[in-house]
C-alpha cells in the first residue's frame, strides 16, 4: 500500500508538472522551478522506495535468526517459539524453522554433538513413534555394530515441566530422544547425538535444563 501511495503522488506530481508547462509560457523561469521540483520529488521518492526496502530485509533478517536467536515453527508455520543458540554451539547450514539443528565439534575433529529441535502438533503417543522408528532405523543401517541398545521411556522433571525421553547407544555414538508438552498445545521434540569421545556428553539432566533456558516455552 505504502508503494501504491508513493507511485500516486508521484503520477500526480507529473500532472500538475505537465499543467505547469502549459500555464506558464509566459514565465519560462517558472517553469524551470517546476523541472527542478519535479526532479527533487521524483529523487525523494526513489530513496524512499530504497529505503523500505532495505526496511523489509532487515526484518526478514531478524526473522530468520540474529544474535543467536532463531523461530522454530510446526510443519504448517501455524505456531512459532523463539529458540536461543546454546553457548558454545553454532548452528549448522541445513537448519530451518521447521528443524533448527545445533552442533558443537571437539578438538579432535571428529567429537561432535548435534541437537535437533522440532515443533511437532502430533499427539505424544505419535512424536514416541516417531522417534522410535528414527532410532530402530539408525540401528538397522549399522547393522554391524554389536551392542547396540534401546532403553525405556523414563520421566524426567524440570521445574513445573515434564518431560519423557528414552536413550539409544551403539559403538561410538550414544543418543536421546526427549519431548515435552507446550501451552500452545505443540510438542517440543528434541534428538541428542553425542558422538566420540572428545567431548563430555550431555545426560538427560543438562540437556532439559539446557532446553528449558534457550527455548521460549
Amino acid at each position: 500500500m505504502k508503494r501504491i501511495m508513493i507511485g500516486f503522488i508521484a503520477a500526480v506530481s507529473i500532472v500538475f508538472s505537465g499543467c505547469g508547462d502549459k500555464q506558464e509560457k509566459k514565465e519560462p523561469s517558472d517553469t524551470a522551478g517546476q523541472e527542478i521540483s519535479s526532479e527533487t520529488e521524483g529523487a525523494d521518492v526513489a530513496a524512499g522506495e530504497n529505503l523500505q526496502e532495505e526496511l523489509d530485509e532487515n526484518v526478514g533478517a531478524d526473522e530468520n535468526g540474529v544474535d543467536g536467536n532463531s523461530v522454530l515453527s510446526t510443519e504448517d508455520g501455524s505456531v512459532k517459539i523463539s529458540v536461543s543458540r546454546p553457548e558454545g554451539f553454532e548452528e549448522v547450514e541445513y537448519s530451518s524453522e521447521q528443524q533448527v539443528v545445533f552442533q558443537r565439534m571437539g578438538a579432535d575433529g571428529t567429537s561432535s554433538t548435534q541437537i535437533n529441535l522440532r515443533l511437532m502438533t502430533e499427539d505424544e503417543n505419535a512424536v514416541f513413534t516417531t522417534a522410535k522408528q528414527e532410532v530402530e532405523y539408525l540401528l538397522s543401517a549399522n547393522t554391524d555394530e554389536q551392542g547396540a541398545t534401546v532403553g525405556e521411556v523414563q520421566a524426567l522433571a524440570e521445574g513445573e515441566r515434564q518431560w519423557s525421553f528414552f536413550s539409544y547407544s551403539l559403538a561410538g555414538e550414544e543418543g536421546y530422544r526427549l519431548w515435552t508438552s507446550l501451552s500452545n498445545g505443540c510438542i517440543l521434540s528434541c534428538a541428542v547425538e553425542n558422538i566420540g569421545s572428545g567431548l563430555e556428553p550431555l545426560t538427560p539432566e543438562s540437556l532439559v535444563s539446557m532446553l528449558s533456558s534457550i527455548c521460549q516455552i
